[in-house]
This record gives C-alpha cells, structure tokens and sequence, in this order.
C-alpha cells in the first residue's frame, strides 16, 4: 500500500477546501471502499424494509446473510490475496508488468475453485428458497472477487475513478431494490438482495475494467504467482489469522445458547453482540484511512534512504544517520497513529453512550460497544505494526502475533461466555491488548536489533524450474496460454 499512500499524498498537498474534502473522500473509497459500501447498503437498506414493514425477521434474515458473505468472504481470501500483493510487488519491481494481469485471471480461477465450492455446500444444505439461495451464493462470490480486484487498486493511478466505481455501484443499488419492490411483486428481502447484488457488481465490473486499461500487456503466466508460496506463505497465515481472530470471537457467541439466534437453519448468528462489534469495528476507519496517506508515506520516504544507502556503499556513518532517522519516523508515526485512534475511540464511545440507546441498543448492547470500541483500538494499532513489521519482511514476527491474536481472542472470549452476560466483548479487549503488546514488543526487538536482521538475515527468492510444484505450475501455465 505505500504506492497508493505516496500517490494520495499528492492530492493533500493542493491547497483549498474543496481539494481538501476530494483527497480524503478518495483516501477513504481506495482504503477502505468495501467497508464502506456494505456499511452504506446494509445500512440504507434495513431502512428501506423498515419504513416499508417488512417483519423483523425477514429483516435479520437479510442481514445474515450479508453478514455471512461478508466476513467468510474475507476469511477465506485475505490470506491469499496478501500473499498475491507480495508476488505483485516483486513483479512490479522487476518491471515484468506483463505478468500482472496473467495473476488476476489464474487467482480468479483458484479463488472460484476454493471458494465457490465451499459457498455451494452450504447452500446446497440450507432449507431457503433457491431463488434466494442463488442471489445469496451469488453475493458471496461477487465479494470473494471485489477483495481480489481491491489489491490491484493500489496499482492504479486513477483514484477517480476507482472511488466513483464504489459511489455508482452504491447508486445502481439502490435504484434496483427500489424499482423491484415498488414495481414487482417480488419478495422484499429478495429485491433487496438483488440490490446489493447488482451493487457489488457495477463495482467489480468498473473496477475490472480500469485495471484491464492500466495494465494492457499480457503474458501466459496465469499461475506462475503459485511459485511464490512456498516462500510467502507466513504472509498468506498472517493474514489468515488476523482475520480469523477478528471474527472468531463473534463465532464464540453464535454458539452460545444463550444469545445465539439460528434463521431457516441455515444462519447462525448473535444479534445481540454482533450489533455492538459492528458499531464498534467502525471507530477504527479513521486508523485504517489515516495509515495509508500518512504513516506510509512518512514512513516509505525513509525506509527508501536507508536501503538506498545500503545498497549503494555508502559509508557508515551516513547509514547510521538514516537508521536513526528511520527509527524515530517509524515511533513518531505510529505514536501519532495510536493518540488520533484513541481521540475517535474515546469520542465514538461517548457519542455511542448517548445516542445507540435511541437506535434500540440495551444498557448491556451499550456497554459491550465501549468495550469492544476498546479493544478495536488495540487491534487497529497492533495491525499497523503488523505492517511495519511486514515492511521490513519480519514475517516470523508479524505470524506470531496474529497466531498469538487469533487464539487469544477464541480463548478469552469462551471464557467470557461462562463468566456471564457482565463479561461480554471483554475477552476481544484482552486479546486486542495483550496481542498490542506483544507486536510492540516485537517490534522493538526488532529496530534493537536491525543491523543484524538486515545484514546477517536475508533469504533471496528466485524463480527457478525443477520440482513438483513448479512442474505442475508450469503445465497450468500451458493450459492457460
């Protein structure tokens, strides 16, 4: 991400109220643009049924199944996408251009393979409608590849383009639910569900288009990008687990009798505290956007001198006064990065106390929102070290953290759950913490120690033929040309 952070930065430095307001209005759309469009849809649309009267239960029908597609959808791909990002960068960095957009269509076709057949055997099994079976395997899909395209958007230079494709697919979706329901006979939940369907759609379809146009050149690579697991594959498991801790503990309380709500016996979910995490989860989009034009940019500048020094001989002195440099930016940013999270935390928590009672939350509703508001700021900063981590190719250290995250926020939420109801969401705080503080630990240990992890730790990937796997890459790649 430090390519589109550097190329947002550009768009701040013009002067004026109006560039101002454009440059983080595009900051948020490339950053953050699925967050927000399923925020906006689902949000938009529970109106929709609400003020037409749909029965309550068709309404959380709807939204688990937004639900389910989103969250499995990211658990599912986020790890293989990291990885992929990892393959597109060295390519990108070699100048083999050509081979990028070859990985697009062979990821598309594993991601379909994986995925789709995952998706299809739980809704073979479920007892819903098939019309409503299909538009809900349909959205699972359209998501899986909307987070493959979203990693080829930091390549792309057009931000205006790629934040309007999210603002038109937003529109096309509404004017679809609409029409259906005050025109058709169809079943509300259903038009809805086309809706949001058609919405993701328009997105992925323009945003399939811009990157075709930005990278024309083509090769018969289509799965040479599978070469590179086998050495990327603790990014893939960093994803993988940071993704899973940031859900499972959710999954603890959809197995909780207690809270646990099961539609058509096919979801199973917990209204109750999912609709506080939900809330919660969004008082970390500040981070998210404000990391990617600030922290990455400041900190790309001078991860660029160092090595530049490095690998040019300069003499040691002059790398000793860009390492430190380095290492104060790294501290300064991420300082700056945790004092602006903890001001919209505190202030989402504030605001939450006053205002979700008046939406319908309930006095414990509330009270599990500030604290899992809490443990999102641990997580968000721990995630921003994460990346810094990465930036500097500590994947062994980025992996432990997120394994440390994702078992620590399954074990202390199952506690939570036989503690009672007072405890709720404080299991995520203490996994969001302790894992925060093990990744400043981590990290730490790591510019304590930067000499020799830059010096005496380097393992250098090439390509290279022989073997199973590459032989068997080799003939996918002959069967894709």
């Amino acid at each position: 991400m430090a390519g589109i952070g550097f190329e947002l930065k550009k768009l701040f430095r013009k002067s004026g109220l109006f560039s101002f307001v454009r440059a983080h209005l595009y900051s948020i759309f490339v950053t953050v643009g699925p967050i927000v469009i399923s925020i906006l849809a689902i949000t938009f649309l529970q109106f929709l049924l609400k003020y037409i009267g749909t029965p309550t239960y068709q309404r959380e029908l709807l939204q688990a199944t937004i639900m389910y597609s989103f969250v499995f959808s990211v658990i599912l791909t986020g790890g293989y996408c990291m990885m992929l990002s990892r393959y597109l960068s060295d390519r990108l960095y070699l100048g083999k251009n050509e081979d990028i957009l070859p990985a697009l269509y062979g990821s598309a076709a594993v991601l379909l393979i994986v995925a789709g057949t995952i998706g299809l055997v739980f809704y073979l099994r479920s007892p819903l409608f098939f019309a409503y079976k299909f538009f809900a395997y349909l959205l699972f899909i359209q998501l899986v590849f909307e987070i493959l395209l979203s990693i080829y958007v930091s390549a792309v230079k057009n931000f205006k383009r790629v934040a309007f494709s999210f603002f038109y697919g937003t529109i096309a979706g509404y004017i679809a639910a609409w029409v259906l329901i005050k025109f058709t006979l169809m079943d509300h939940i259903l038009a809805v569900l086309i809706g949001f369907d058609l919405c993701i759609f328009v997105v992925n379809v323009l945003l399939a288009v811009e990157i075709q146009q930005y990278f024309r050149d083509k090769s018969s690579l289509y799965f040479n990008f599978l070469k590179s697991s086998t050495h990327y594959y603790l990014v893939f498991l960093t994803n993988f687990f940071f993704n899973l801790g940031l859900y499972i503990h959710s999954m603890v309380f959809w197995a909780n009798p207690e809270v646990q709500q099961i539609l058509e016996n096919t979801y199973v979910f917990a209204p109750t505290y999912d609709v506080p995490a939900s809330f919660a989860f969004l008082s970390s989009i500040p981070t998210l956007v404000m990391f990617v034009v600030k922290v990455e940019t400041a900190l790309f500048e001078k991860f660029r001198s160092y090595f530049f020094l490095i690998n040019n001989g300069a003499c040691y002195e002059d790398i000793e006064v860009a390492k430190t440099a380095l290492r104060k930016t790294v501290f300064r940013e991420l300082l700056y990065a945790m004092e602006i999270q903890l001001f919209f935390t505190i202030s989402s928590i504030i605001l939450g106390m006053k205002f979700l009672p008046l939406t319908g939350f309930t006095a414990s509703m509330v009270y599990m929102y500030s604290i899992l508001a809490l443990g999102y700021f641990c997580v968000i900063i721990m995630f921003v070290i994460i990346t810094l981590l990465l930036y500097f190719d500590n994947q062994k250290g980025a992996c432990l953290i997120t394994l440390h995250f994702a078992v620590t926020s399954f074990l202390f939420s199952l506690g939570t759950v036989y503690l009672g109801e007072s405890y709720y969401g404080f299991g995520f705080f203490m996994a969001g913490l302790l894992s925060l503080l093990l990744s400043i630990m981590v990290l730490v240990k790591y510019f304590k120690n930067i000499d020799y992890y830059v010096f005496c730790i380097h393992v250098s990937w090439k390509e290279k033929e022989g073997g199973f796997l590459d032989n068997f890459i080799d003939k996918l790649n002959q069967i894709g040309g």
